[in-house]
């Protein structure tokens, strides 16, 4: 997945969990969280996720695959 030209955070596929994530799957997050992730999933570059509820850098959420929020 792409970066976003003026943002400082990426969202990625990963076949490993930082042994300090924590681990959401995607049923946990509310509306907008999942919405974003299926956006960014889709080829939308990622936006600052902090202020999405439930969702935070470092996160590694499982859906379809796992995703590691940077």
């Amino acid at each position: 997945m792409a970066r976003a030209v003026d943002s400082e955070y990426d969202v990625n596929r990963t076949d490993t969990v930082p042994e300090t994530a924590r681990v959401r799957h995607i049923d946990e997050l509310d509306e907008s969280a999942q919405e974003y992730l299926f956006t960014v999933a889709e080829g939308a570059s990622p936006r600052d996720p902090s202020n999405l509820s439930g969702l935070n850098e470092g996160d590694v959420v499982v859906f379809t695959e796992y995703y590691h929020i940077k």
